[in-house]
């Protein structure tokens, strides 16, 4: 999914739970394209310290699936009750 995919209500929610995790809303985008993501492709700490590292940008993509879930799953994602 890409931001653009996203209405103006669900991009700037993203943008917040971006800041609640301390990172910059910059990275809204990266929580789009993820959030659909398979976690297999992407989801892996290489230990190196990045900054952010991709455990903190996970749990905005795993809060950005919440609520989603929320307002109505897209394509690709569990419905509300269906495990993840």
């Amino acid at each position: 999914m890409e931001l653009s995919d996203l209405d103006p209500t669900t991009r700037s929610a993203f943008a917040q739970l971006c800041r609640d995790e301390g990172l910059d809303p910059s990275y809204t985008a990266f929580v789009a394209r993820h959030v659909d993501a398979d976690d297999g492709t992407w989801r892996w700490c290489c230990g190196s310290n990045c900054d952010p590292c991709v455990a903190r940008l996970g749990r905005v993509v795993d809060a950005a699936r919440g609520l989603l879930r929320t307002r109505g799953a897209p394509p690709g994602l569990p419905a509300p009750g269906e495990p993840a």
